[in-house]
């Protein structure tokens, strides 16, 4: 069994680089402080925890997984966003080895990222409602909402390789509960 808590140096460096690049890359236009520290907290968290549920789970099944950031994917990232508009990352993934891991735990496994997602969108939710008089809370609970329902959603496609097709692979039912609504919240966020 693997410590769910210990990181490689190397693996602290692509979690920081990624994270710092994915707030870049949300507050671009604007690089104000303000939006990158918006971006920095409501879409970073959503990233990192996300990311890190996934290895908590490899781990628990006594699989080794480590984060790894994908620089190519980041700086293709940052171009497609500073030259077309367009937002569409892949800052990296948790690699896990194990000799056999079940389609169950695989699953599991990736089950695990989208859920940390949605449990985040009602802490941001809650976030939002209790500071309504401080805007600067408020709109990071109101963005933080939006953003980890939307990554739960997208994660949840049932297309390789995202963590949908793992999901529905494992358990058809599990999926449409967990993947039909979000998909249809980011269906409803496109023209919102």
């Amino acid at each position: 069994m693997y410590n769910i808590f210990k990181f490689s140096k190397r693996e602290i460096i692509d979690l920081t680089a990624s994270v710092i690049a994915i707030a870049i890359i949300f507050s671009y236009p604007f690089l104000s402080l303000y939006i990158f520290i918006v971006s920095l907290i409501a879409v970073g968290s959503g990233f990192i925890f996300h990311e890190l549920m996934h290895r908590t789970v490899a781990r628990k099944y006594g699989a080794w997984s480590e984060f790894r950031a994908w620089y190519e994917g980041l700086a293709l990232a940052l171009i497609l966003k500073i030259a077309l508009g367009f937002t569409f990352i892949a800052p990296g993934a948790v690699y896990i080895y194990k000799d056999y891991l079940t389609v169950e735990e695989n699953g599991k496994i990736a089950l695990a990222g989208p859920l940390t997602n949605v449990a985040l969108a009602f802490i941001f939710l809650i976030i939002s409602i209790i500071f309504k008089s401080n805007y600067l809370l408020w709109f990071i609970g109101k963005y933080g909402f939006m953003v980890n329902l939307f990554l739960a959603g997208f994660n949840m496609l049932p297309i390789p390789p995202f963590d949908g097709e793992k999901v529905l692979r494992w358990n058809p039912l599990i999926w449409a509960v967990v993947g039909i609504p979000l998909i249809c919240y980011i269906i409803y966020m496109m023209f919102w």
